[in-house]
């Protein structure tokens, strides 16, 4: 009996060891997927140019090309998921999220990501069975997480810990699970139980989940969306992250690097938000040019006049060009206002009556620097 419980006070003093050492201003993020969370994109000269040292990682393997270790950490330079691994969604994730925090925050994600994955590949108990069957590089991409990619990333969150403190996890999958319409429970599985293994609370780690490849650029499996926006009603707090107008690869399933670019912008604001910090580049941060030339637009696209009949509606759609040459749509952060015989929601102008009228588009980007267009609409 004494033994049993000096083994007890001992772990005791190791688990709150390893809390009191924890930097609460060290924000940690979980991440966890298939390919496009994995990083698919080649990583251009410009990935590179410069990662601040506040963004950190968790190598989740051993690196030979960049040299780490497993478990120890590093400034977030891409690949950050496994060697060979390309741009993905933590590279602008991280980036933007110390831009837009206070200076003494840092941000350290721990990403686990296969290419190809089932969501039961996150599942330890479905594995052996899920295995039998796979292709020989699905094993291979497996093996580097000893066949069991859900107990590394606990694992490397459970370091993580010892420098930080969880605040979210962020989740891009779904493609192999197109269709399913158990997906949401399925992930709900997988949150609650890194939830439950790591000692965390529901209402301090929220889930951002991101939609796959849009329909708008003919998305292979842009029909999987409608479910992965069901996600909120059975994770209360899940927040998704729109794809809309991401650019993608010839393949239809994959985002090139200005997608990536683009959606780990997106997952950050969301993350923002969800942290009550408004989602734009502190006041007080100093841009490298590479992000100033991202994050910075120089206008809206012109929108053709319009003409419509009293009791119709029309969805404007909004893009906005940055100081990279990058347009971007940003149709769902757009404002609208508009005088005349019009209502407005959202992006969506109705016709009540006729007349003149004009509608006023503004955008404010992730610089906080507003830019705005007009369009002129006859209602008859």
């Amino acid at each position: 009996m004494k033994k049993t419980m000096l083994t007890f006070a001992l772990g005791a003093m190791s688990f709150y060891s390893a809390s009191a050492q924890a930097d609460p201003n060290c924000y940690v993020y979980l991440c966890l997927g298939q390919s496009n969370m994995e990083g698919n994109a080649n990583i251009e000269a410009v990935d590179q140019e410069y990662v601040d040292e506040r963004f950190q990682m968790v190598a989740c393997v051993n690196f030979t090309n960049p040299a780490r270790q497993l478990g120890e950490f590093y400034t977030a330079y891409p690949p950050i998921v496994r060697p060979w691994t390309g741009l993905g969604m933590a590279d602008y994730f991280g980036r933007s999220m110390v831009a837009a925090l206070p200076r003494d925050i840092k941000v350290c994600v721990v990403d686990v990501a296969i290419g190809g994955v089932d969501i039961k590949g996150f599942m330890s108990e479905e594995v052996p069975t899920y295995l039998e069957t796979a292709e020989d590089w699905l094993k291979a991409s497996f093996a580097a997480y000893e066949n069991d990619p859900y107990k590394r990333l606990v694992d490397m969150a459970k370091k993580a810990q010892q420098k930080g403190v969880i605040k979210g996890i962020l989740l891009h999958q779904g493609e192999t699970n197109t269709g399913q319409q158990d997906w949401p429970q399925k992930v709900k599985t997988v949150y609650e139980r890194l939830l439950s293994d790591l000692g965390l609370r529901t209402a301090d780690v929220p889930l951002f989940v991101g939609e796959v490849v849009s329909a708008d650029q003919n998305g292979q499996c842009a029909s999987h969306n409608s479910i992965i926006n069901n996600v909120p009603n059975v994770i209360p707090t899940a927040h998704v992250v729109h794809s809309q107008g991401c650019p993608v690869r010839s393949d239809r399933l994959h985002f090139t690097a200005a997608g990536y670019r683009t959606m780990g912008k997106r997952y950050a604001m969301e993350a923002l938000k969800a942290l009550g910090q408004p989602a734009k580049v502190n006041d007080s941060y100093t841009l490298h040019a590479s992000l100033k030339n991202l994050y910075t637009a120089t206008g809206l696209e012109p929108i053709a006049d319009i003409t419509l009949r009293p009791g119709y509606e029309h969805k404007l759609d909004v893009k906005a060009t940055f100081l990279d040459g990058h347009v971007e749509n940003v149709s769902q952060e757009a404002v609208v206002s508009a005088t005349g015989p019009l209502t407005v929601n959202g992006t969506t102008i109705k016709a009540t009556g006729e007349g003149q009228a004009t509608a006023t588009v503004s955008y404010t980007d992730f610089t906080g620097q507003t830019v705005s267009t007009t369009v002129a609409i006859s209602v008859n």
